[in-house]
């Protein structure tokens, strides 16, 4: 499947959990049976200089989407609302959505009624090179449950090598994030204003379907029926759905490493969900691909 999204498309690009200790964070996702980047410091550029945004990431890059790791780094205004959000829990609190064109969301965002911030060119070293970004966002604390923005990849080769691309555990894709309220209809409509994308079903399970990757909006009952209780104050982000190649290898992975985890039904079929340690926050509902 293709990592960009071509014109008019939208993309479930990442998910990340915020952190404080990245290093007991990153040896909790590797437990899980993903295999993770190196470190490294964000920067923007801003009229003309490299100036730092105040995070640096690890993260475990898939064949279709990528899940990350991110801490502060200085004292930043972005730095201070990721320890802003740390404050509530560790885990879940940014969603980015990819599309071809990072400006037209950015002007579309405006026009539906959110407060719109400049867009950003962000860039992170990847050996002699940087891979860079164009990131639209919305004002801090515009969706409560977390950072919400669309992003323009400019360099796919760099941010997902092939050599980082094979996980242990089997997994190849991000499928979806969950997001619970316990006003599912609300935050449905939030999220479809935000994607420009219809919201379907009703009830206690609401749905947001992209081109690739999907939002599930839940209320609490409906998620502890899938053993996923949520680490934040309502409303938040509280797990992801993880694709993988093979349910008793990604078992087995998950057994070795020491990470609880149950056996669920998802949409009618088999899947494993995976409580995630302390120092990474929040879950993980692995299925069949």
């Amino acid at each position: 499947m293709a990592q960009l999204p071509g014109p008019g498309e939208t993309y479930l690009d990442h998910v990340a959990h915020f952190v404080g200790d990245i290093a007991a964070a990153a040896a909790a996702l590797s437990a899980c049976g993903f295999r993770l980047t190196p470190f490294t410091a964000q920067t923007n550029r801003e009229g003309g200089a490299t100036v730092p945004s105040g995070t640096g990431n690890r993260c475990a890059m898939l064949r279709s989407g990528y899940l990350e790791l991110l801490t502060a780094t200085a004292e930043t205004p972005l730095a201070q609302q990721l320890r802003e959000r740390l404050a509530h829990h560790t885990g879940l609190h940014l969603a980015a959505f990819s599309t071809a064109d990072a400006a037209a969301e950015h002007r579309r965002l405006a026009a539906a009624g959110f407060r719109t911030l400049p867009l950003v060119d962000m860039r992170r070293p990847v050996g002699d090179d940087f891979a860079r970004f164009t990131i639209a966002r919305i004002a801090h604390g515009g969706m409560p449950e977390g950072r919400t923005q669309f992003l323009t990849h400019h360099s796919e080769r760099l941010v997902w090598p092939a050599d980082m691309l094979d996980h242990p555990n089997g997994a190849v894709a991000l499928a979806a994030l969950w997001v619970t309220a316990n006003d599912p209809a609300e935050a449905a409509a939030r999220f479809a204003r935000f994607t420009g994308r219809a919201a379907e079903g009703g009830g206690e399970c609401v749905a947001i379907r992209l081109d690739r990757g999907a939002l599930r909006i839940a209320t609490p009952r409906h998620l502890a029926g899938l053993g996923i209780v949520p680490g934040g104050a309502l409303p938040c982000f509280a797990a992801t759905t993880v694709a993988v190649a093979d349910l008793a290898r990604l078992r087995d992975c998950l057994q070795r490493g020491g990470i609880a985890h149950r056996p669920v039904r998802l949409d009618g079929a088999e899947a494993v969900a995976a409580t995630l340690p302390p120092t990474l926050g929040d879950a993980i509902l692995f299925r069949a691909a």
